[in-house]
Protein backbone atom coordinates (compact mmCIF):
# COMPACT_ATOMS: atom_id res chain seq x y z
CA UNK A 1 0.00 0.00 0.00
CA UNK A 2 1.46 3.33 -1.03
CA UNK A 3 1.73 6.25 1.33
CA UNK A 4 -0.40 9.16 0.15
CA UNK A 5 1.03 12.65 -0.08
CA UNK A 6 -0.75 15.54 1.66
CA UNK A 7 -2.32 16.71 -1.59
CA UNK A 8 -3.54 13.20 -2.39
CA UNK A 9 -5.01 12.79 1.11
CA UNK A 10 -6.84 16.10 0.80
CA UNK A 11 -8.21 15.09 -2.61
CA UNK A 12 -9.38 11.75 -1.22
CA UNK A 13 -11.16 13.52 1.65
CA UNK A 14 -12.79 16.06 -0.65
CA UNK A 15 -13.88 13.27 -2.99
CA UNK A 16 -15.63 11.48 -0.11
CA UNK A 17 -17.27 14.73 1.01
CA UNK A 18 -18.39 15.87 -2.43
CA UNK A 19 -19.74 12.42 -3.23
CA UNK A 20 -22.29 12.65 -0.43
CA UNK A 21 -24.95 15.36 -0.19
CA UNK A 22 -25.05 15.47 3.62
CA UNK A 23 -21.28 15.51 4.06
CA UNK A 24 -20.97 18.31 1.51
CA UNK A 25 -23.60 20.37 3.32
CA UNK A 26 -21.82 19.91 6.67
CA UNK A 27 -18.46 20.78 5.10
CA UNK A 28 -19.84 23.99 3.58
CA UNK A 29 -21.24 24.99 6.98
CA UNK A 30 -17.86 24.36 8.65
CA UNK A 31 -16.10 26.39 5.97
CA UNK A 32 -18.26 29.41 6.81
CA UNK A 33 -18.27 29.03 10.59
CA UNK A 34 -14.89 27.53 11.41
CA UNK A 35 -12.35 26.96 8.58
CA UNK A 36 -9.96 25.05 10.87
CA UNK A 37 -12.71 22.58 11.71
CA UNK A 38 -13.46 22.23 7.99
CA UNK A 39 -9.84 21.18 7.41
CA UNK A 40 -10.09 18.61 10.20
CA UNK A 41 -13.29 17.34 8.55
CA UNK A 42 -11.35 16.78 5.31
CA UNK A 43 -8.52 15.02 7.16
CA UNK A 44 -10.99 12.73 8.91
CA UNK A 45 -12.73 11.75 5.68
CA UNK A 46 -9.40 11.17 3.94
CA UNK A 47 -8.70 8.46 6.52
CA UNK A 48 -12.27 7.14 6.86
CA UNK A 49 -14.20 7.99 3.67
CA UNK A 50 -17.08 5.63 4.49
CA UNK A 51 -17.77 7.03 7.98
CA UNK A 52 -21.34 8.24 8.36
CA UNK A 53 -22.07 9.28 11.94
CA UNK A 54 -19.18 11.34 13.24
CA UNK A 55 -18.85 13.72 16.15
CA UNK A 56 -16.39 16.38 17.28
CA UNK A 57 -14.38 15.42 20.36
CA UNK A 58 -13.84 18.74 22.18
CA UNK A 59 -11.14 17.36 24.47
CA UNK A 60 -9.01 15.89 21.69
CA UNK A 61 -10.08 18.54 19.15
CA UNK A 62 -10.74 16.04 16.38
CA UNK A 63 -13.56 14.11 14.74
CA UNK A 64 -14.41 10.59 15.85
CA UNK A 65 -16.85 8.00 14.62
Amino acid sequence: MAILKKKDKREKGLEAINGHKGKRKVYEAYKKQNPEMAEEYIKFHSKQPDAVYITWDKDKERFTS
